[in-house]
């Protein structure tokens, strides 16, 4: 496993710049926007959990108009929500990037809540790439909307050879809830099974400041909206709470590797670490990084920052990627 909780930086962290000493000057918007990584025990310090009503209006706002262009509109199953946006690379045979996004299970759509930049950024690099709608709760469960996705991938896969992009390697990626699905998917190769699919074709799982990995812990690691969403979404049957939350599912068979970037929000951190610890346990590949951000103010700020180079995790992600699902495969 690969955490960012050792006292001496890796190289990576080295080269995204990180435990810059923070000028006094500077405000909680600016701290986020900037996103140096954190290290040691810094990464669980007491955090503020404050954001006025005006300022995350202001963030949803600029989420919502920071939609991707370009791609092409599919469906996936016959649910009037299911149906997806792809790019196709510009090089044969690539990995492809299924992208799940946030909003408590409950709100957003497969455009205007994932953040343009990352799609940029990785079709650029030659990634094929997919963005996926999904009814939300309460029309239906959290367990049928995490279904929804496997079907999603399920559909992409069958099609793969006409997409142009390789089916045996695929990358899933979320952010919020987004995450806690794609995190779940890729621990509990249950609704894969019902899709038709392996786990194992998933290579790689990239958690954008994810919560809900130990559902029943989130109503006490994280009081207030976190926690009220938990409750919305999963109710408060512990052993439903349990079945739904990644941790628990960790044993294997899980996918190929996991990375968790999460911003500085104590309980989920505490989550993510584990989260890590249980996946490493069972043999798998994990890597844990923390970023500046506190509250809301950071969790959307990586969403709309990942994918820009002078955004510290964006880096972090590039070089995790070459590593594991590289855009071109190794020559023999």
């Amino acid at each position: 496993m690969h955490q960012n909780t050792e006292l001496t930086p890796s190289a990576s962290a080295k080269d995204a710049e990180i435990e810059s000493p923070i000028p006094s000057d500077l405000t909680p918007i600016a701290i986020a926007a900037r996103g140096k990584e954190i290290t040691g025990l810094r990464i669980f310090q007491r955090t503020a959990d404050d954001i006025t009503g005006t300022r995350a209006e202001e963030l949803l706002l600029a989420m919502n108009t920071d939609q991707p262009t370009g791609g092409v509109d599919m469906t996936y199953g016959s649910g009037d929500a299911q149906h997806l946006r792809y790019w196709k690379p510009n090089l044969p045979n690539a990995p492809i990037v299924l992208f799940v996004h946030g909003g408590s299970w409950r709100s957003g759509t497969y455009l205007d809540s994932i953040g343009s930049a990352k799609v940029t950024h990785l079709t650029g690099q030659g990634y094929a790439f997919a963005t996926v709608n999904y009814t939300l709760i309460p029309s239906v469960t959290v367990e049928e909307q995490v279904q929804e996705v496997a079907d999603s991938l399920a559909y992409l896969v069958r099609n793969a050879a006409t997409l142009d992009f390789d089916s045996q390697r695929i990358i899933l990626m979320g952010h919020s809830s987004g995450a806690h699905v794609v995190t779940l998917l890729g621990t509990d190769e249950r609704y894969f099974e019902k899709a038709g699919v392996g786990i194992h074709i998933v290579r790689a799982v990239i958690s954008l400041d994810g919560s809900n990995y130990n559902a029943l812990a989130e109503i006490t690691d994280s009081p207030g909206p976190v926690a009220g969403s938990t409750i919305r979404g999963l109710g408060t049957d512990p052993k439903r709470l349990k079945d739904m939350s990644p941790t628990y599912h960790a044993r294997a068979p899980n996918a190929g590797a996991f990375l968790l970037l999460q911003v500085h929000r104590q309980g989920d951190i505490r989550q993510a670490v584990e989260l890590s610890v249980a996946l490493e346990a069972a043999g798998t590949d994990v890597a844990f990084h923390v970023f500046e951000g506190e509250s809301f103010e950071g969790h959307m700020q990586m969403l709309l920052r990942l994918g820009d180079p002078s955004y510290p995790a964006t880096l972090v992600m590039d070089n995790w990627l070459k590593v594991h699902v590289p855009v071109t495969l190794p020559s023999a």
